[in-house]
């Protein structure tokens, strides 16, 4: 199986790929880049459901990623689908590939599995993410669990959401209590870290749950002295438990008298102010003096440890070089002790502002019922691990899983690990619980390519876990070999897999050449790594130079929106270079010869671009694309909040909530939405200080502020009543036309990050009384984050973060921002160890880091450069035929960083320099493949003659005739007085307030329309005058109260009721103003709001009389047998016209060929 464009296609194994999938063995996987494991996997799936002894429910697949999981169910699927119907000889084909019997009985289960499949419980193969499987398992547990009914996995909004009402809750309670201690731990934790810097802090705090919850968790009144121990401190220790160290006549006050008569013997005027400095210091008492040693040590000693002007001293004094080892030995050793003591004070406070959070995010959570995806690992793995609960749950599962796969096992971090190790608890001790029956484990990765520790991953729990199973299976091979020597019994088979199937050998030759010069230790590998073998066929790596900056760079400079950011113009230029680099492939042709026999060129969709980290160059590169008329997709992941069209939609609601919101209304006035220029927005929206900008725009005079004044008002009486997510749909497919227009701007990768905002407001309505207020404030309370699945990219440029490619490749690879230093990026996130607990730091100053931290933070800056070089690995083996590398400097770099990827890259032997039109010059390491001519690029997969007609362009398609609509065509087209501009638009107002008020009222008790209605008004008509909008009231309210009329406004009327039928073969669709159904007859209503309306039947217009017939013919259409009565209503008058119905069948004998006329604005 592969990827391949065949479905379904099984490939033969090779090497030990063979071995690997035998079902009847336990298998350890190490898996090289490119080396087919995925295809392994699935093949180890098959061979299993290929015995008589497993059943499709006894397998459980576990991997890293939700789009690995369903690659390998697909996989699966497919071969088990076209094994159904296969032909006997491609069916012993395919099972002889796998290295499975191909013999009658065999066969005849092959073709059955696809149904023993769908009809196993769940209806399928259970491939799952380790999350997905905890969650699964505490859903069949929930009880035991201690999880109340209805939890749910918490979203990243509701997490920051509930984070910040936690904290506000904590710090209104220690307000009211008068807990100053506390709220003075937050106020200096906020002066230090600042707000975000805190809720991080306090977040992380939350996640130590083994600190504050269990047995020997701290608690408030012993953090100080635990705390202490951590550090090496005793439990009691202050500054006066030193003191005896500094005071007169130890060895070490000594050592610092003997410096100073040192430098005052020396004499200069330079040497006294160092005499002086320290006999200021012998001045003080011992408690001071301990206090206060690391700054007699800055003053006294350079970086070197060498006392300052040693040279100098050593001239003049004897035993000068002891003399200051000494001495700097010991002030360095007490000022590392007075800084821990230090670090104690501001330690304690912030650990316990932290665990009284922890605890009071706990109970937010349960009172939510909220679970986040830690939360989820972790009580997955105590379920497994109780001593109560724990053998009875694992017995349960044991009846269901005999066989357990896990892939990219280098990213399973220690609880995910134990869950692993619990599910196989009872796997290896004899032959199981199922006698006669051998359960084995599979599990598969790649040490180079443990890339994942932010998640709390680790290469080392990989090495730990293959040596424990290697262990345990071993002894329970050797007890079986003893009791049962019939039957050989293997131990854990090692196997490894380093013939890459994607890669040439030119660009693996590269790769093994960097990691020799990174040395493999340096990546973490506790052995050389075995060399890569790839295909023999052209390849090529390219250095190009580094983009350096220049003598007329501006400081910074802004990019296009949020989307670029505030760049270095050497990495704008980076971007624009890459940019032009591609759109010269494309042009010009670049050589792929992948497939020998067609080689083609390249097209968008062979192109990959990796960044190291998701910063602001990722995005300007999509841009320069993009502006270069390149297909490229957008970011691989991306804060919700960041795309343009989010912004303009999210302006749009916060104008909805509030409308005296200046900014809001601007920024929806220029945006696609409604499509000001900024000369529009300046010609009317430009007025008197202190004026909102909406209350100037209602009472515009100007047709253009007018009309769009209008389509607001329309958005502001829907955000009355419609739910965000009902209020965002009416945006993006009603009138407004908003995901049009947006994308016809924004271009198609604006599609994403609108769906991505609806989903969000789903969410939010599904957990929360929805309010427009609500979902704002709760949108603005996280970043969520927008993720684009690799599938949807498909014939498009890609760019994404390394991370984000692992599982992916292309032909062609640019690493774009290789000069970059690993440690400028480092997050500072320490923690120390209480045994088997972690205890959080937060930020650490430098002169802090000291004694156990210091020695920590050198621990964790060895981790980070071995992932950041492993991560580098990664990267390169993504590219299947060319990389190219490069970069750009910082304001102040000359060269790149000497542990940068370039810098490392760059010294390494060999490579041709070659001219270039674009980089200047470039470093060619490989061979290029030859030139393909245009004529000569394979398109397909094969080389068939099209006829002619298949190439002859297609006519265009009939389009059906357009739908008639009766209030178009009862559009009243009657010659109108010469009235001004605005005279006619206040004519228009009044007749559209009048019937809006009419749709309203009939639902609104008697007794409180008027006030109800004179509250409306005042609202929603503020820029007429009282009198005005008193006329207005009283009209309707005459309408509603005339007798003739009663029914029509009753309660079994119906308002704005949508009307569709086909008559005579014409398609009519409209709205009714007014409809009343009885069982003998339906009366069908029309407001009309002409500013002269006839006196009788007779001076009504053609047009409005036609309209009629169309709605009596629709509704004729509806309900059959019914009389059919049609009528109209003058709101100026009032006056209340019937058509008869001879005047109706008179028109309706002209629906049948009457074709709608549609004024072009009404299709936007």
């Amino acid at each position: 199986m592969s990827g391949g464009k065949k479905p379904g296609r099984v490939f033969p194994l090779k090497g030990n790929q063979l071995p690997a999938v035998d079902p009847q063995d336990n298998v350890w996987l190490s898996a090289s880049a490119g080396t087919g494991k995925t295809q392994v996997l699935s093949a180890r799936v098959l061979r299993l459901l290929l015995r008589e002894d497993v059943a499709p429910e006894q397998l459980l697949c576990l991997t890293f990623t939700k789009a690995g999981a369903a690659e390998m169910a697909v996989r699966v699927s497919e071969v088990l689908a076209s094994w159904v119907r296969m032909a006997d000889t491609q069916l012993s084909a395919d099972l002889i590939a796998l290295g499975a019997d191909n013999g009658p009985a065999t066969r005849e289960r092959a073709r059955s599995l696809f149904a023993r499949v769908l009809d196993c419980p769940g209806g399928g193969l259970r491939i799952d993410t380790i999350h997905a499987f905890s969650q699964w398992l505490l859903a069949a547990f929930p009880e035991e669990a201690g999880l109340v009914p209805g939890t749910r996995p918490m979203e990243d909004r509701d997490r920051d959401a509930l984070a910040h009402e936690v904290l506000a809750d904590l710090l209104a309670q220690w307000e009211a209590q008068g807990d100053t201690a506390l709220t003075a731990a937050v106020e200096a934790l906020s002066l230090r870290l600042g707000p975000d810097g805190t809720r991080k802090w306090l977040m992380r705090c939350a996640e130590a749950r083994p600190l504050w919850f269990g047995t020997g968790a701290w608690q408030d009144d012993d953090i100080a002295n635990r705390v202490r121990g951590v550090l090496g401190l005793a439990p009691d220790a202050d500054a006066s438990s030193f003191a005896d160290d500094c005071a007169d006549g130890s060895a070490g006050v000594n050592a610092v008298r003997r410096v100073m008569w040192a430098y005052d013997q020396w004499g200069t005027a330079q040497a006294q102010k160092y005499a002086m400095a320290a006999g200021d210091w012998l001045l003080g008492s011992p408690e001071d003096r301990f206090t206060s040693a690391g700054a007699l040590l800055a003053a006294l000693f350079n970086g070197e440890g060498k006392l300052k002007y040693q040279a100098n001293l050593e001239k003049k004094v004897d035993g000068v070089p002891a003399l200051a080892d000494h001495a700097f030995d010991w002030l360095q050793a007490t000022a590392t002790q007075a800084a821990l003591l230090a670090l104690v004070d501001y330690l304690a406070p912030a650990l316990t502002v932290g665990r009284r959070f922890a605890l009071a995010w706990e109970e937010a959570k349960a009172r939510e019922g909220l679970i986040d995806f830690d939360d989820q690992i972790a009580r997955a793995a105590a379920l497994l691990a109780s001593p109560d609960l724990g053998p009875w749950i694992r017995f349960k599962l044991d009846r269901q899983f005999d066989h357990i796969l896990i892939d990219e096992a280098q990213d399973t971090n220690a609880a995910q690990w134990s869950i692993i190790k619990a599910l196989t608890d009872d796997f290896f001790s004899g032959e199981g619980q199922r006698a006669g029956k051998q359960r084995t484990i599979f599990v598969v990765g790649d040490y180079k390519q443990a890339i994942f520790g932010f998640q709390g991953t680790s290469p080392e729990n990989f090495e730990a876990a293959r040596g424990e199973f290697a262990r345990v299976i071993g002894a329970a091979a050797d007890n079986a070999n003893a009791l049962r020597p019939k039957r050989e019994w293997k131990g854990l088979q090692d196997l490894g897999l380093g013939r890459s199937y994607r890669t040439s050998q030119p660009v693996l030759d590269f790769v093994d050449a960097a990691i020799a010069a990174i040395g493999p230790a340096n990546l973490g590998l506790r052995q050389d790594a075995e060399p890569h073998t790839g295909f023999d066929r052209p390849g090529q790596v390219v250095l190009w130079p580094p983009l350096r900056p220049l003598a007329d760079d501006p400081e910074e400079e802004r990019g296009e929106g949020d989307e670029a950011g505030w760049l270095p113009a050497p990495e704008r230029r980076m971007a624009d270079r890459i940019a032009q680099q591609i759109r010269h492939w494309l042009d010009h042709g670049f050589p792929l010869i992948k497939d020998p026999d067609k080689p083609r060129n390249a097209v968008p969709g062979d192109i990959m671009v990796l960044v190291r980290k998701r910063r602001e160059l990722a995005g300007l590169i999509v841009a320069r694309l993009y502006a270069a008329g390149v297909p490229v997709a957008g970011v691989d992941r991306l804060r919700l909040g960041a795309p343009l069209a989010v912004k303009d939609l999210m302006a749009a609601m916060r104008f909805a909530a509030q409308p005296l919101d200046d900014l809001s209304l601007a920024n929806l006035l220029v945006s696609p939405l409604i499509g000001w220029s900024q000369d529009q927005l300046l010609q009317y929206g430009w007025r008197a200080k202190g004026r909102a900008l909406w209350d100037h725009l209602r009472r515009s005079g100007e047709a253009e502020a007018m009309a769009t004044a209008e389509r607001l008002r329309e958005l502001l009486r829907r955000a009355d009543t419609d739910v965000p997510q009902a209020l965002l749909h009416w945006i993006l497919t009603g009138p407004w036309s908003g995901r049009r227009r947006l994308v016809a701007r924004l271009g198609q990768e604006a599609n994403d990050p609108i769906d991505e905002l609806l989903n969000a407001a789903n969410a939010y309505a599904s957990g929360n009384t929805a309010s427009l207020a609500g979902f704002i404030r709760w949108f603005d309370s996280g970043e969520g984050e927008l993720k684009r699945e690799a599938g949807a990219s498909e014939g498009l440029v890609r760019v994404l973060t390394v991370h984000g490619s692992k599982g992916l490749q292309a032909p062609i690879i640019i690493l774009a921002d290789a000069t970059g230093d690993p440690r400028a990026a480092r997050t500072g996130d320490l923690a120390l160890m209480e045994g088997e607990r972690f205890l959080p730091l937060p930020p650490i100053r430098k002169e802090e880091t000291v004694g156990p931290i210091a020695a920590q933070a050198a621990a964790d800056e060895r981790a980070m450069l071995e992932e950041h070089w492993r991560l580098l690995y990664v990267a390169m083996t993504r590219a299947e035929e060319a990389l190219f590398i490069g970069g750009a400097l910082g304001k102040r770099e000359k060269e790149p960083a000497p542990d940068s990827w370039y810098a490392r890259l760059a010294a390494l032997p060999g490579g041709q320099d070659l001219g270039d039109d674009i980089w200047g010059e470039v470093r060619q390491f490989g061979r290029p493949p030859d030139a393909i001519a245009d004529d000569s690029v394979a398109h397909s997969d094969n080389d068939t003659h099209m006829p002619e007609w298949a190439l002859r362009p297609v006519g265009e398609e009939p389009r059906p005739p357009r739908p008639l609509a009766p209030s178009a065509v009862g559009e009243d087209r009657g010659a109108e007085p010469p009235l001004p501009s605005d005279a006619m638009a206040q004519a228009a107002r009044r007749g559209a307030l009048i019937h809006r008020l009419l749709e309203r009222l009939p639902a609104v008790a008697a007794a409180d329309q008027e006030a109800l209605a004179r509250v409306w008004l005042d609202r929603t008509a503020a820029d007429l005058d009282p009198a005005s909008r008193e006329e207005l009231l009283q009209a309707a309210l005459k309408v509603i109260a005339e007798p003739g009329f009663a029914d029509l406004f009753g309660p079994d009327a119906l308002a704005e009721v949508p009307l569709a039928a086909t008559v005579g073969g014409q398609v009519i669709a409209g709205v009714a103003d007014r409809l009343l159904v009885t069982l003998e007859c339906v009366t069908v209503v029309d407001f009309k709001t002409a500013r002269r309306p006839p006196a009788s039947l007779d001076q009504v217009p053609l047009s409005t009389r036609r309209q009629m017939a169309a709605y009596a013919a629709v509704l004729e259409q509806i309900y059959p047998g019914r009389e059919v009565r049609a009528a109209l209503l003058y709101t100026q008058t009032p006056q209340l016209i019937e058509v008869p119905a001879a005047e109706l069948a008179l028109h309706k004998a002209a629906l049948s060929t009457a074709q709608q006329t549609f004024d072009p604005l009404l299709l936007e």
